[in-house]
């Protein structure tokens, strides 16, 4: 059960790890594990012979892809992943160090292809090793007891992998509606996300990833993922004005919450477009609700007519700019995200 203040308003908001230029979904890395180090050679001296006793060479990191808790998208800026190096043995049979290994940091529900095979990356922690170091050369002390001398060698160089990653749950909800519905203003209110927000528009031309953070009465939290879309015209399934692209990332999510404005013309119209939209895209199965924003912009007998025209959904009725009905909007939200969510 939450807690009384929770219900008044989302607590603890956290800054994103992503913004809208960063949002990536789909990223080819190129990996490469570490080269493993040289065998020493090395000589033991006693009165009688000498020993060979150099120590083998330490063996290159891994690059490992792992589930981070604090990921909410994929790092678009990154391109390579290398593991260190192994260092070189020494005498006394000492052997080279291990590289450390090169972690590559995910979201949950990432799916990882390595040659061919892919891996579905679901809880954190989960991890997946895509290149692996080689190991480091063997020292001369490894032949003690064999006849002849035996110099140092060189380990076998790593090769490079190429790994594609994609994300196959972006957010808990999408929030979808046509351009200016509120969507971005919704979302900072929300969260600490800073998407653009004018009355405008298409404002928002790059998708933001917004955490809202619950707390209940145990202490334990409830995190939900937000994904603003840019705004969807006419025709967005069929590619207009990008909207095949914006609907793949909608798609992503486990449900969405469609934002229309109130204070529009035909605001039933604005989300039969939209709706129809999504079904084009074949979002049908898709758990949805409807948040009415701008509430502040029309009466009551409005808003009360517009939620009979709209019985068919639950409805939701907020105001970003007064504040009033945003507990209620972030609970819907909540409850939203638990009715779509996907085992991760």
């Amino acid at each position: 059960m939450l807690a009384a203040r929770a219900v008044a308003a989302p607590m603890r908001r956290r800054l994103l790890s992503v913004d809208a230029k960063a949002f990536c979904d789909r990223l080819r890395l190129r990996a490469r594990g570490g080269r493993g180090g040289r065998g020493a050679v090395a000589w033991d001296v006693t009165s009688r012979r000498r020993k060979p006793a150099g120590g083998s060479g330490g063996s290159g990191g891994d690059v490992i892809v792992r589930v981070a808790a604090h990921k909410d998208a994929l790092d678009a800026t990154r391109r390579f992943a290398i593991g260190a190096d192994g260092t070189n043995g020494g005498p006394s049979m000492r052997r080279g160090r291990d590289g450390p290994p090169c972690y590559v940091e995910v979201p949950r529900g990432t799916a990882v292809t390595v040659n061919g095979s892919t891996k579905h990356l679901h809880t954190t922690g989960d991890e997946l090793v895509v290149a692996r170091g080689t190991r480091g050369s063997a020292g001369n002390g490894v032949y003690r007891g064999h006849r002849g001398t035996f110099g140092m060698t060189a380990s076998a160089t790593p090769a490079d992998v190429l790994v594609d990653l994609e994300l196959t749950l972006a957010a808990d909800v999408a929030l979808v509606g046509a351009p200016n519905a509120g969507k971005s203003s919704l979302l900072k209110a929300l969260s600490r996300a800073e998407p653009k927000v004018a009355p405008y528009p298409f404002t928002t031309t790059h998708p933001v990833v917004g955490v809202v953070e619950f707390e209940n009465e145990s202490g334990d939290g409830d995190v939900v993922r937000v994904l603003d879309v840019p705004g969807l015209v006419e025709g967005a399934a069929a590619g207009r004005g990008l909207g095949d692209v914006f609907l793949r990332h909608v798609a992503r999510c486990a449900s969405a919450l469609h934002v229309v404005d109130a204070s529009s013309e035909d605001p039933v119209g604005d989300l039969e477009k939209v709706r129809g939209e999504c079904l084009r895209f074949g979002l049908d199965a898709l758990p949805c609700r409807v948040l009415l924003s701008k509430s502040d912009l029309v009466t009551s007998e409005r808003l009360a007519e517009l939620e009979r025209a709209l019985s068919n959904y639950p409805v939701s009725v907020a105001s970003s700019t007064s504040g009033a009905g945003l507990g209620d909007a972030a609970l819907a939200l909540r409850r939203l995200a638990q009715t779509g969510r996907r085992p991760l």
